[in-house]
């Protein structure tokens, strides 16, 4: 039996590019705005940003104007609290079982200890060893422990690189203020008493005072 042949004659179709070639094309500048109209819209757009601009500008203006009535009333509020003269009262109380006197508050030990030892009770106290002003709180001092038998350390000590007696706070000790008695030696530290301060030795044991200064209310409403 003979086997038949059968020839296929493929050709490429040609109908996806007919209709390709069918597709009308669009000229380079058919989408294209006029320039009149690209003009006209860059000169809205920066129109835009400007009044943007100034709506910012005079918010901040506007804010500004409201708050200095409020800022100037705070100024004077406080230019008349530190007006006032030092005995005044303080808004802020002192804690109990402490003495007062102009914008200071005072604490009596009731035991006796190491000059050293009475400075780590007064900062565990946040507060300081007593800093005398002037003799005016000498003497308000010496007045409210009159009747003690006994001598207060106080924060002052002699020291021996500067051979000076200074303040805690690193001032050098106004001999105006105060005057000494006692003999002054290599680690001597400052009492007071009912009529004097004295030079004693640090290691001593002494009741002592401690201080902290009262801090007036500075605050302003707004309203």
């Amino acid at each position: 039996m003979d086997t038949a042949r059968v020839y296929l004659n493929l050709k490429p179709s040609r109908t996806l590019e007919t209709r390709r070639a069918s597709l009308p094309t669009l000229p380079p500048d058919a989408c294209r705005c006029p320039r009149s109209h690209r003009l006209a819209l860059k000169l809205s757009c920066a129109g835009l940003i400007l009044l943007v601009l100034t709506l910012i500008g005079m918010s901040v203006l506007v804010r500004v104007l409201i708050q200095k009535p409020s800022m100037e009333k705070c100024y004077v509020f406080i230019q008349e609290n530190m007006s006032k003269t030092t005995d005044s009262p303080a808004k802020l109380e002192c804690p109990k079982d402490w003495l007062s006197h102009r914008d200071k508050c005072f604490h009596l030990s009731q035991v006796s200890k190491h000059w050293k030892e009475s400075l780590a009770d007064c900062d565990g106290k946040g507060a300081t060893l007593l800093l005398i002003q002037d003799q005016e709180e000498l003497r308000s001092l010496q007045d409210s422990i009159k009747e003690k038998d006994y001598s207060f350390w106080i924060g002052l000590n002699y020291t021996s690189t500067d051979k000076n007696w200074k303040w805690i706070n690193g001032s050098t000790l106004n001999s105006d203020v105060l005057k000494i008695t006692g003999d002054t030696e290599k680690d001597s530290c400052a009492t007071i008493s009912r009529d004097k301060v004295t030079s004693e030795s640090c290691d001593s044991d002494d009741f002592w005072i401690c201080q902290k200064e009262l801090k007036r209310e500075t605050k302003c409403n707004d309203s």
